[in-house]
């Protein structure tokens, strides 16, 4: 098992905890890892997220890994967040009410403009102020999670910061209270070549090409305006697809999980037919999809000899109207319950979804249309266990075609097999535990 991170210490040294245990190092191929003792005091572990679901099952399985190995953890985020935090068996801390970043996002001319601005035609400096419009939602987010964020950290006194990439007022807790800070990504990293503070290399330029109000907000908290704060990242996606040069890139193994419910009694029957799942995700109509494209997929498969399985959020569901005949609901039934039993899944791209479906080798096609779908879907095309479809243009005929391939094509199901093997080779959110016991 090889750690692809740094041998150098971190920059910030551990308030307490890490001090006072006792280490037992245990050779495990080329890397060290130490089998901690605490004397009195468990670690404090201090987990930021954006108000998305998704990204905080995302992070549950590192928060699972840290609680069990004895440290204590907070995850703090925005009331929207609070019952599927608790729902996890986690304490949730409240910061920020009153905004709704996926409501600002979620606009459709926003979003278009920025698709707009990536086109090659598009001045320089007119793509970098449509871009910094483009976050500003995000700034205005973490500016109202700011002053409560802060308060807690200077209270609880956390030993390490782990946060969702998108909170960028993370930097404010690991400078206030002295400690390191990690990101934890939720696909390719796609962030560090449009948004601040994505462990860049510093080139003291970030105060002219960050939006004015985040250096505002670094300013108040007197934080240097700089991009390296974060020290390390923990990364789940495949290291064969991960774009180059992630900052202290620590490899972790993608563990699914898509909620909490009960599982029904048909995800253990064996299908009569190719079972394919369809999923959309929990926010890929509210961040400004076309609706349309959901009911040219369900009629697409309606004329395949499938079993389809419609995993789809209320509202996307009720837009759907009727149904046809080989269409099941699984109305909050997580995919991971029953995905393995799928001959292929159709999604919006987002990177929850595609990760889920390939630590099960099941291969896809991605209709990407939103937020950061289109870049996930075409870095996890390049590994032939999926295929991506411009949502715009595929008609019923294409996507029909292309599930058909999914479910019978050898050389798309062999590549799938091997993403789940290389999946599978990689170290547990508990082997990077103690990777990140090594920072102090």
């Amino acid at each position: 098992m090889r750690h692809d991170v740094p041998s150098t210490p971190g920059r910030f040294p551990f308030q307490r905890g890490f001090r006072e245990r006792h280490c037992t190092e245990l050779a495990h191929d080329d890397v060290v890892l130490r089998s901690t003792t605490m004397r009195g005091q468990s670690v404090r572990i201090l987990f930021t997220s954006m108000a998305v679901r998704s990204h905080l099952y995302q992070l549950a399985p590192l928060i699972w890994a840290c609680r069990t190995a004895g440290h204590e953890i907070r995850v703090a985020s925005q009331p929207e967040l609070t019952e599927a935090t608790v729902g996890l068996g986690l304490p949730a801390v409240e910061v920020g009410h009153g905004y709704d970043m996926l409501e600002q996002l979620g606009r459709r001319q926003q979003a278009e403009r920025y698709k707009e601005s990536l086109g090659p035609s598009v001045p320089v400096d007119e793509r970098r102020r449509i871009q910094q419009e483009s976050l500003r939602p995000l700034v205005e987010t973490v500016t109202v999670m700011a002053p409560d964020l802060v308060r807690f950290a200077q209270r609880w006194e956390p030993d390490l910061v782990i946060t969702d990439p998108l909170m960028l007022a993370a930097p404010l807790l690991s400078q206030t209270v002295g400690v390191p800070l990690v990101r934890h990504l939720t696909g390719p990293d796609l962030l560090r070549r449009l948004c601040p503070v994505q462990g860049q290399p510093t080139t003291g330029e970030e105060r002219e090409q960050w939006p004015a109000g985040l250096v505002e907000l670094y300013d108040r908290y007197g934080v240097e305006v700089r991009d390296d704060h974060p020290v390390r990242t923990v990364d789940p996606w495949p290291g064969s697809l991960q774009l180059p040069d992630v900052v202290g890139r620590i490899p972790t193994r993608f563990v699914p999980y898509n909620g909490a419910a009960a599982a029904p009694t048909w995800v253990l029957e064996p299908p009569s037919r190719p079972r394919v799942c369809v999923t959309w995700g929990t926010t890929t109509t509210r961040l400004g999809a076309d609706d349309t494209v959901l009911a040219r997929v369900v009629g697409a498969l309606a004329g395949l000899d499938v079993e389809v399985v419609l995993a789809v959020v209320r509202a996307d569901r009720e837009r759907l109207g009727s149904l046809p005949d080989n269409v099941r609901v699984a109305d909050n039934v997580p995919i991971n319950l029953y995905v393995e039993t799928c001959g292929a899944v159709v999604n919006a791209g987002g990177a929850g979804s595609v990760l889920t479906a390939a630590c099960y080798a099941v291969p896809q096609v991605m209709l990407p249309q939103s937020s950061d779908t289109p870049g996930v879907a075409f870095n996890f095309s390049a590994s032939g266990a999926g295929v991506m479809l411009d949502a715009t243009t595929a008609d019923t005929t294409t996507i029909a075609s292309a599930v058909d391939a999914a479910l019978t094509d050898g050389k798309i199901r062999d590549a799938a097999e091997r993403l789940r093997e290389e999946i599978a080779a990689t170290p547990s959110p508990a082997d990077v535990v103690q990777v990140l016991e090594q920072l102090g």
